[in-house]
């Protein structure tokens, strides 16, 4: 019970701070201060798990059938006899 209200005070925490940029942002700059390393570490896999996510997720619609380049092509413009232009 502990460990569950220690998850929800952290997860209530990360809410707060994610509320915010600048509050976000100086989180970020406390733990690059206080930890550098382990900061370093954590955004290197945090950026090849996004890149490896938006591949696999580009490479998954442009394999399969879904994926069309569309082009959209308007009909032409008529002159009206009132001398504006009419759909």
């Amino acid at each position: 019970m502990t460990a569950l209200l220690l998850s929800l005070a952290v997860l209530a925490g990360l809410c707060w701070l994610s509320l915010s940029p600048f509050r976000l942002a100086g989180a970020g700059v406390v733990l690059l201060i206080t930890h550098p390393v382990p900061t370093f570490a954590l955004t290197a896999v945090v950026a090849v798990a996004l890149t490896v996510a938006a591949a696999r997720m580009a490479y998954r619609s442009l394999s399969e059938d879904g994926w069309h380049l569309v082009t959209v092509q308007r009909p032409a413009l008529a002159m009206s006899r009132a001398g504006g232009v009419a759909s």
